[in-house]
């Protein structure tokens, strides 16, 4: 049972009496709550209304598109005004149905909400190329009509995107949208809850936040109401001041987590509840069936099904004509490692893979063949006695990892990922799973040829901690955020950063 006998110590400039209670003012029936309820935050516009006025104003933009470029082809409205209207119709409404019934974006990222809707729409622009098709005896749709529309469309979408984003977050940082929100429970984590919600955020806008007793002291903004009850709580949401309610209360304490539950049943507004520990709280769960119980999805494979079969199929072609292509080369830089430093060729090394399976990694050798490092227990440094001539030539300009396509072929790797690491790379003297903590996630996915970390810059020795922390966080998002078009993207971005970037030697 909750306490409700101690003190509230709040700071300064909140609108809660920090005197304590008399015996006679302490209400632990909840049909009895009576609440000094101090001005009431004004309620904003709702998120769920936000979301389908802009998607309303998308369909109505993307309509104006379509009819724009129908308008360019005047013969055929004329000829095919029943073909217009239908194949108009049929686009917009595959297209809104898509994004009715598709799940929302994991991210808050625009990219990553973009490649979404553009994805919707691709799909929509194949499903009335099919229908023109299977109908040409009944709708005569211009494939000009089509192909101008589909990247009329792309751009409206961006364009709506872009303006309802700065529109957003305009209204939200003057209070007019967002549901308010109330956090119940104030353990030690809630300022640090409390400062990812405000810079993270525009769904909500935080109300209140609720100690189980009057004895808590918390450092908000004097706009955020420090209170104390789950009485008051749920008479507050009886009067329709709070829209939703977040738990912040400790998992360990089971009894405590129920009774608060079974409490919020009676009224009519969203629950939520925050994992144990943030660092469980990640943007990629979700809640999944698994028989009759709901469960939360703390992680899933990035690449399933179809998506999963695409990246392979792009691995194994573009792996395949690139040692075609490169052959030549390879073999004009194998002759000149072996010219000048006869012996193998090919420098195998054990790897970190998927899973945390070790794998040999082919690259060209580089060094004398007796001061190779199987370990990577010392860093290469410019000018590194142990490296060739022709090493230092193929290292910098990173055709040393060419027999890495092998590899890709072997199915040990791809051709985006994680790069792979040695066991015994080090940040700083520090073994890098010393360093983060969370290093095993990145063997999720098979390591790559490239990697988002890779296009940001973040390539070469890691003579500070820092950088293993920037190049895991690269590739966790990499994971979180994977799809073929991202590694599309990363493809083109790396040939064009291996002429800017020149920090291996």
């Amino acid at each position: 049972m909750l306490r409700s006998t101690m003190h509230l110590r709040l700071k300064p400039g909140n609108d809660v009496d920090s005197a304590p209670l008399r015996p006679d003012e302490i209400i632990d029936d909840p049909s009895k709550a009576s609440v000094s309820v101090p001005p009431v935050r004004r309620k904003g516009l709702s998120f769920h209304i936000a979301r389908d006025t802009r998607r309303a104003c998308e369909f109505v933009a993307l309509a104006a598109a379509l009819m724009l470029s129908a308008s360019l082809f005047p013969k055929w409205i004329i000829n095919e005004p029943v073909s217009v209207f239908w194949g108009t119709l049929i686009w917009l409404t595959t297209y809104a149905g898509l994004c009715a019934i598709g799940p929302d974006s994991a991210f808050d990222c625009r990219t990553d909400r973009l490649a979404q809707k553009i994805g919707y729409w691709l799909k929509a622009t194949g499903a009335i190329i099919v229908l023109a098709f299977l109908s040409k005896d009944h709708l005569e749709l211009s494939r000009l009509w089509i192909a101008t529309g589909v990247m009329l469309g792309g751009v409206v979408i961006y364009g709506v995107m872009v303006v309802s984003d700065q529109l957003s977050e305009s209204l939200h940082r003057s209070g007019t949208l967002g549901d308010r929100l109330a956090i119940y429970g104030t353990d030690g984590r809630v300022e640090h809850l409390l400062n990812i919600l405000q810079n993270n955020d525009r769904r909500f806008q935080i109300d209140s936040i609720y100690g189980e007793t009057r004895d808590v002291a918390v450092a908000a903004p004097d706009r955020i109401k420090l209170r104390w009850g789950l009485d008051d709580l749920i008479a507050r949401a009886r009067a329709g001041h709070i829209d939703a309610i977040l738990l912040n209360l400790p998992w360990h304490e089971q009894g405590v987590v129920e009774h608060v539950m079974r409490r919020l049943e009676e009224v009519n507004v969203d629950v939520m509840i925050v994992p144990s520990e943030l660092q469980l709280a990640r943007r990629t769960m979700s809640i999944q069936r698994c028989g009759p119980f709901a469960t939360i999805a703390l992680y899933q494979r990035p690449m399933q099904g179809i998506g999963a079969l695409m990246k392979i199929a792009l691995d194994r072609s573009v792996a395949a004509l690139a040692l075609l292509f490169f052959g030549p080369l390879m073999l004009f830089v194998a002759a000149a490692i072996w010219i000048e430093s006869p012996g193998p060729v090919l420098f195998r090394q054990k790897r970190r893979g998927m899973n945390n399976e070790p794998f040999t990694m082919l690259k060209f050798r580089s060094m004398h063949i007796a001061a190779t490092d199987q370990n990577a227990d010392k860093l290469v440094t410019r000018g590194d006695a142990r490296v060739t001539r022709v090493g230092a030539f193929i290292r910098k300009t990173s055709l040393d990892e060419l027999p890495q396509l092998i590899n890709i072929l072997r199915g040990d790797m791809s051709l985006v990922g994680p790069r792979p690491h040695a066991y015994g790379a080090k940040a700083a003297d520090r073994l890098y799973e010393e360093v983060v903590a969370r290093y095993p996630a990145r063997h999720r996915v098979l390591p790559g040829l490239t990697g988002l970390a890779q296009v940001r810059g973040f390539r070469g020795n890691t003579l500070r901690e820092e950088d293993i922390i920037r190049r895991f966080d690269s590739d966790l998002e990499y994971i979180e955020r994977w799809s073929i078009s991202l590694d599309l993207v990363i493809i083109v971005r790396t040939a064009i950063t291996l002429f800017f970037h020149r920090e291996a030697y």
